[in-house]
């Protein structure tokens, strides 16, 4: 599924938390548990605050956009990936790379 806001230039409230989860995952390349995607969302974004439990909730209203790896251990996290794309506008696809690049390594 494709996420397009690139016609929206202010995408700093917190309903487009989604398509920041979304970014993370598609920057990571690999499913990853909800408390690395926490721990990347703040220090991607120190401007907002989340948690695990809500970064959980978020991936959970959209089930089109996330897929859900429960593991075979019970001790382990629940995995979540996206296999979507994501247009963002060219201004904030840059300042996001800026940001991200320490974490992940952009084409």
């Amino acid at each position: 599924m494709n996420i397009d806001v690139s016609k929206n230039h202010n995408v700093q409230s917190k309903k487009y938390d989604y398509v920041r989860i979304a970014y993370i995952l598609s920057m990571a390349n690999q499913s990853i548990p909800a408390h690395q995607i926490n721990y990347y969302f703040n220090q991607i974004f120190p401007q907002t605050y989340s948690n695990s439990r809500r970064i959980s909730m978020i991936i959970r209203q959209y089930p089109e956009l996330f897929k859900k790896e429960i593991p075979i251990s019970s001790k382990s996290s629940t995995l979540y990936s996206f296999s979507g794309s994501i247009k963002l506008n060219k201004t904030t696809k840059h300042n996001w790379n800026n940001r991200s690049s320490q974490f992940f390594r952009t084409p």
